[in-house]
């Protein structure tokens, strides 16, 4: 069973923020096994934002032109 934990809105923005800075810093030094594990980072972010869920999986709602 896994352990759940919880991070609140401003640090998960403060964290998705910060990121692609420490990315671009580190752009000269980055081989490909860090930019693999920096796009990991990203992805799990990601999925915390979207709380696991596939964000493909948003319905559209259209407003009708009233």
């Amino acid at each position: 069973m896994s352990k759940l934990f919880q991070i609140n809105e401003d640090d998960l923005g403060a964290l998705e923020a910060t990121l692609p800075q420490l990315a671009d810093a580190l752009m000269p030094v980055l081989n490909n096994k860090l930019r693999v594990q920096i796009r990991r980072v990203q992805q799990i972010l990601s999925d915390v934002r979207w709380d696991y869920g596939p964000p493909t999986d948003v319905e559209i709602i259209p407003v009708d032109d009233v």
